[in-house]
């Protein structure tokens, strides 16, 4: 199968379509691992994981490395086999019914605005806290926030319009440059204190709940792993190469996450009063380790710029998720357009980062808590969002593979770990609820997918319907300039 909705035929004009074809196996793996800001995970992974699992993290760390990557097997049993801009709601298609699109669109398209809008919010916390650290008091003062949030769209949306290769380059080039600060204050703590191998290996003072908690935490920290799916029918050979850049994700980065909580968890706890107090985990490890209260200020600014990486990443993978519902009728047919020039799905941007952005402009100015307080509710709905999507492509990789009669245990056994792992952040909410506000965040999720899955469903029945009644079923658009 190969899904090209933005190259569809205008009655006898062809429109103009992504740039098929042309993205390296370097370039969209680089992409993918850019769009989950290592440098952010390797500060804040560690310090989250701590607080929940102790000596314990490590472990929690490995097991949810271990099952994010059998999702990512799930995933690429379809990118083997079907080229598809839709990613995981168009690889659904191949084995379930319209119903398990619609939920699939509606999780998913959720899961892509909830990801902009929360990029933005880091984005906001980590400008705001560095210019706290100079001196200037208003940094996290909702008008400086909101001036700082739409500043960021601007320029993300500047960078995703001018085309893949730019948005590669730009992307790619902000990790590198946030690394490094990272490494050395990882490496200076790990010099400092030394590693306490018996006691991380020993899990001493970590308890089985605590472990469970850190493992959800883990898988968190990757969802949205299979995205750069989305860039299917722009990759080269993307049969072999898409597959290799959503493995990438769980591998890479999960072994770049062990290694980091491994090296960090005996400064971190040593630092815990420091911590608890407010100071950010990079800054605390930063003074602890005699690297002086500069380093800590500039990883807050470093990690702002590096977060642009992934809001470029997901603004393009949103953007072509967007522009593949709307060619299938269930978003307006214009976001299905592309830039004649620049071979970007131009008002499907503007639509998924607009959206993104106009919520959390909205969220901030009604006073609905502080930056901190909305990131974690965002983040947890972002986790949330793509369970769904995840249990469905474990279950839906092993129907298609024994609809091959080519099923093994190998399979069975990834996708149910995969599966399960996933469905532990829903179900875990439900049996020990968070603190307010993100207990109210089950409801939000389950209204929010109810409502949105329903009306999809109603686009999809018109279209249908549509397309029986008339002799011509070709969609009109125009074309932008």
């Amino acid at each position: 199968m190969i899904d090209k909705p933005a190259s569809a035929v205008t009655g006898e004009i062809e429109l103009p379509s992504l740039d098929e074809g042309h993205l390296s196996r370097t370039q969209i793996i680089s992409l993918a691992l850019a769009s989950f800001i290592p440098a952010v995970a390797i500060a804040s992974f560690p310090v989250l994981l701590v607080a929940t699992a102790g000596n314990g993290s490590w472990l929690a760390s490995l097991i949810s490395a271990v099952a994010t990557t059998c999702v990512g097997v799930a995933v690429i049993t379809f990118a083997k086999r079907f080229v598809a801009t839709g990613s995981l709601y168009s690889y659904i298609a191949e084995v379930f019914g319209p119903w398990a699109r619609y939920l699939m669109a509606a999780t998913l398209f959720l899961g892509y605005l909830a990801q902009i809008l929360s990029m933005l919010l880091i984005i906001g916390l980590y400008s705001g806290s560095f210019l706290l650290s100079v001196g200037v008091d208003s940094g996290l003062d909702h008008g400086t926030q909101i001036l700082i949030y739409v500043v960021s769209a601007i320029v993300v949306i500047a960078v995703t319009c001018r085309g893949l290769d730019t948005s590669v380059v730009v992307a790619v080039s902000l990790t590198v440059l946030s690394l490094p600060l990272m490494l050395l204050i990882t490496g200076a703590s790990a010099i400092h204190t030394g590693l306490h191998l018996g006691e991380q290996l020993s899990l001493q003072g970590s308890t089985t709940s605590g472990i469970i908690a850190g493992i959800a935490i883990g898988a968190a920290f990757v969802v949205g792993l299979e995205s750069c799916a989305a860039l299917a029918a722009e990759t080269k050979d993307p049969k072999r190469n898409v597959p290799a850049a959503v493995m990438s994700v769980p591998v890479i980065l999960g072994v770049a996450y062990l290694a980091a909580t491994f090296l960090q968890i005996p400064g971190l706890m040593q630092a815990s009063a420091n911590i608890e107090a407010g100071m950010s985990g990079p800054a605390a490890l930063a003074q602890q380790s005699g690297l002086g209260e500069g380093i800590g200020q500039a990883s807050d600014l470093v990690l702002a710029i590096a977060t642009f990486a992934s809001l470029i990443g997901f603004a393009n993978y949103g953007s072509r998720f967007a522009a593949t519902l709307s060619a299938d009728g269930l978003l307006p047919i214009p976001f299905a357009q592309i830039h004649r020039r620049l071979h970007s799905p131009v008002n499907a941007i503007l639509l998924t980062v607009g959206v993104g952005l106009a919520g959390l402009v909205t969220m901030v100015a009604l006073n609905l808590g502080s930056p901190l307080t909305i990131y974690s509710a965002v983040a947890t709905l972002v986790a949330y969002f793509w369970v769904i999507p995840y249990v469905l492509i474990c279950a839906g990789a092993v129907r298609l593979v024994a609809r091959e009669k080519k099923l093994g245990t190998g399979l069975v056994i990834a996708c149910t770990v995969g599966a399960l792992t996933m469905a532990w952040l829903l179900v875990s909410a439900i049996i020990n609820p968070p603190p307010a506000p993100i207990d109210a965040m089950t409801s939000v999720f389950v209204v929010a997918t109810l409502v949105l899955a329903a009306a999809f469903a109603v686009a999809g029945r018109r279209r249908t319907q549509g397309s029986v009644d008339s002799t011509d079923t070709r969609p009109v658009t125009r074309v932008a300039e």
